[in-house]
């Protein structure tokens, strides 16, 4: 019992806290029950046998309702069509992510970390939906979307918790890349610059040390 409390103590120190707290591991596993614990209220609100597939709670009107649609495609009804491809799709999706996760993890920054974090609970979400809503077990296929929102041009398709990870992370990811881009460039112009300058400082010590021809 004493070797297993000083274990405890030994891995619930500041260190390791701070440690696990800027993994945002514990922002992955939050955001991955959220989407399923709202997926399952919304399957028991709305039943599973769709008997009131499409009826919407208004939230705020002509703009938010939560409702229940499911789809067998991408994020927003992407591709309907295509579940079994989008199985395969989600399965190598969230394997690449989390082993590139944990390969580069010394190497990743705060804001990535956050990224990945995002597009990892959110692939493992729809992947989870993907590959165990059946009609023969649970009554309907595919992914339990239930976020509705209406725009100016008309409603947007219907969303869930994970589909705004994935795409929050994605963009994310994006504007780190560009920025990392543009620093980079940055960079290179200022050593070109640095270079020239080197170059000319050296052309004309050279020129100054050349002796003068006497008339």
């Amino acid at each position: 019992m004493q070797k297993f409390k000083a274990w405890m103590k030994k891995i619930f120190t500041k260190v390791n806290m701070k440690k696990f707290y800027f993994s945002f591991i514990w922002l992955m596993v939050l955001l991955f029950v959220v989407d399923i614990v709202t997926k399952w209220i919304i399957i028991k609100h709305f039943g599973a046998n769709h008997a009131n597939y499409g009826e919407e709670i208004v939230l705020i009107k002509n703009f938010l309702s939560i409702t229940f649609y499911t789809n067998n495609g991408a994020a927003f009804s992407l591709l309907n069509d295509a579940r079994a491809f989008w199985i395969i799709v989600s399965i190598v999706l969230s394997s690449a992510l989390i082993a590139y996760y944990v390969v580069k993890y010394k190497h990743l920054n705060t804001v990535t970390k956050v990224a990945l974090s995002l597009m990892i609970a959110g692939a493992i979400g729809n992947m989870i939906d993907r590959c165990f809503y059946w009609n023969s077990t649970v009554g309907f296929n595919g992914v339990v979307d239930w976020i509705q929102v209406y725009l100016p041009t008309g409603p947007f398709p219907t969303f869930n918790i994970a589909d705004s990870c994935l795409v929050i992370g994605v963009i994310i990811l994006l504007v780190v890349l560009i920025v990392d881009l543009i620093k980079d460039t940055l960079k290179e112009g200022n050593k070109e610059a640095a270079l020239k300058q080197q170059n000319e400082e050296t052309k004309n010590e050279n020129n100054s040390d050349q002796p003068t021809e006497s008339k």
